[in-house]
């Protein structure tokens, strides 16, 4: 019998009803691997992550999803595993202020999840790999740069005195008479300085023009000051309690737990703190004159501190550099782990930064932002935890996970 015309015909359910999406759960996944409920219980009962706990997390996680989505999951997906992760795992959560706190393991294309995958992509051929995109942030990033180029052609006029000003100081070497003079001009003409300063020249060439940087070094602090007038003492007044709790979030990690036992309890604590920083974010691809190459955690401290024997003489051991040593760095003089004094090379230049380590690092960094010059390679991570998490100059939802993710770590240390 021909069928009604009001009557619809019934189809097969496989064809009538669309197919189930796949859902790739960690909870279900994890127990069922070798070690998994030991990774569970571990990750359970820790306060502060170990970077060998997050990365082994990380491993099983990618494994699972990319077995049950394939190489290539969704936004969503890596999203949702993400959340997943931190819901199962408090101690695992990114706590800087203002994030959901999955972000370090995947936020607009990036994040610890997202760079296991590029790295399990890596053996695809060629015809197999998905055109890259630019990521969300990525595209924010080059919006705000323009931005900041049409805002730099904005800038106020200068005052005709000011080159008047910035002579008179060239030329008028500092005396205990004329000192408070000095520091008001140098006030005065902030602005002139700034935008020669923001044309890219030579530290060399701004050292020439304003000489009174090197044999006044503290006006190099009142710079920064007039940069960030909020910001200037932070790492005086914050360092003396986050350097225990880095030296304790930093024992976590094997290679740096090995540095931090190389110090005997009467060594400098700063210079062990600042040790573990730079180990525990460690950078081992660095960029060197426009070439990758390789870096070991013991070379990297070579970017920010080199010993030399007391007697020897500053000037030409500055000018005698390597060539590989273009960002500013500290030449410590005396013992290694108590010299006696410290000085700053800019370009070839040696500046006083006193007989205090954390006044030489102070007065370091803030020669990145006066000189307006890039951090070494092979220190970025080390130094946009400064800039990010102790001077907050810098913000910190910009900086890379591994820097957040450490960060969280020391916020998690309780003294």
């Amino acid at each position: 019998m021909a069928p009604s015309p009001h009557t619809v015909p019934s189809l097969p359910m496989k064809d009538n009803m669309p197919l189930p999406s796949k859902r790739f759960s960690l909870a279900n996944w994890l127990p069922d691997q070798p070690g998994g409920d030991d990774l569970i219980q571990s990750l359970k009962n820790c306060v502060v992550v170990s970077s060998q706990q997050r990365i082994r997390l990380v491993k099983v996680a990618v494994t699972g999803l990319t077995e049950t989505l394939g190489l290539y999951p969704t936004a969503s997906d890596k999203t949702s595993l993400a959340r997943e992760m931190v819901q199962m795992f408090p101690a695992v959560k990114d706590t800087t202020p203002g994030l959901e706190g999955h972000e370090h393991f995947y936020n607009n294309g990036s994040g610890f999840l997202e760079y296991k995958l590029k790295n399990s992509r890596m053996s695809l051929p060629q015809d197999k790999k998905k055109r890259k995109r630019r990521s969300r942030q990525e595209l924010e990033v080059a919006a705000k740069s323009a931005k900041t180029v049409v805002a730099e052609d904005e800038e106020e006029p200068i005052t005709p005195g000011d080159q008047e000003k910035v002579d008179w100081m060239r030329y008028s070497p500092p005396t205990g008479d004329n000192q408070k003079k000095h520091r008001d001009l140098f006030i005065d003409t902030f602005s002139f300085r700034r935008k020669i300063i923001n044309g890219s020249p030579t530290i060399t060439d701004v050292l020439c023009q304003f000489p009174r940087l090197q044999d006044m070094p503290e006006l190099i602090n009142l710079e920064f000051q007039l940069l960030y007038p909020d910001q200037c003492d932070n790492f005086i007044s914050r360092w003396g309690r986050m350097k225990e709790q880095i030296i304790l979030a930093g024992e976590g990690n094997a290679s740096v737990l090995v540095q931090i036992q190389k110090f005997q309890p009467d060594d400098n604590r700063d210079l062990c703190a600042l040790t573990a920083l730079a180990f525990a974010l460690h950078k081992s691809v660095v960029q060197v004159r426009g070439t990758s190459t390789s870096s070991s955690r013991e070379n990297s401290l070579l970017f920010l501190v080199q010993s030399i024997p007391e007697g020897t003489d500053v000037e030409a051991a500055a000018k005698a550099k390597k060539p590989v040593y273009q960002q500013p760095f500290l030449l410590a003089l005396g013992p290694a782990r108590r010299p006696v004094q410290y000085f700053a090379v800019l370009d070839k230049v040696a500046v006083p930064c006193g007989t205090s380590l954390i006044t030489a690092i102070d007065r370091l960094f803030k020669c990145h932002f006066v000189f307006n010059v890039h951090y070494s390679s092979a220190l970025l991570h080390f130094w946009h935890f400064i800039a990010a998490f102790i001077y907050e100059v810098l913000d910190p939802h910009t900086v890379k996970p591994i820097i957040r993710s450490f960060a969280s770590s020391v916020r998690a240390v309780e003294l």
